[in-house]
């Protein structure tokens, strides 16, 4: 059930995402707001690799430094289109649901897994800490940066559910 649980705030937040790429004007995607920040569209690239990648390294790639793994995914990732946005987010709802068959509800409680950071910790800890946390901060940075430089009606709810405010 807490595999299930884990399982479905990850799906929720690639779909919070989808639907907020709908309300992005497609004449902003190089918007930010400072210069060392990332813009609408790297943040889009970021996206489709953040809720899988550290999953994936725990569950196919550990012969790999993560550092190396991270590298490759993330290079790749700078050459995603914006406009491949929403499909991409349906591989990686594809992808994170293939990979929650890896392992056990179990394994969550007691695989070992290291952290991009170096630390250990429990597989179950480490998808809250790492996929979960990191498509929340993001879709957030992404949300922002859409009403910072948009007229769209977004309030919190839009952050957080999947309801559009705006009609």
């Amino acid at each position: 059930m807490y595999k299930q649980h884990l399982l479905n705030a990850i799906v929720k937040e690639m779909k919070i995402c989808k639907r907020l790429y709908t309300k992005i004007p497609h004449d902003k995607m190089d918007f930010k707001t400072k210069e060392e920040l990332r813009s609408i569209h790297e943040l889009l690239q970021y996206l489709c690799i953040i809720g899988t990648a550290p999953l994936d390294y725990w569950m196919n790639k550990s012969d790999l430094p993560f550092n190396t793994f991270f590298g490759e995914v993330t290079a790749a990732s700078k050459k995603l289109p914006h406009e491949q946005f929403l499909a991409l987010m349906d591989e990686q709802i594809d992808i994170i649901n293939k990979l929650f068959t890896q392992f056990t509800e179990d394994d969550l409680f007691h695989k070992e897994i290291v952290y991009p950071w170096g630390e250990k910790g429990p597989l179950g800890e480490g998808i809250i800490s790492t996929c979960i946390k990191f498509m929340a901060a993001y879709k957030l940075q992404l949300f922002l940066h859409i009403k910072l430089c948009s007229d769209q009606k977004l309030g919190t709810a839009d952050a957080w559910l999947l309801t559009d405010l705006s009609s």
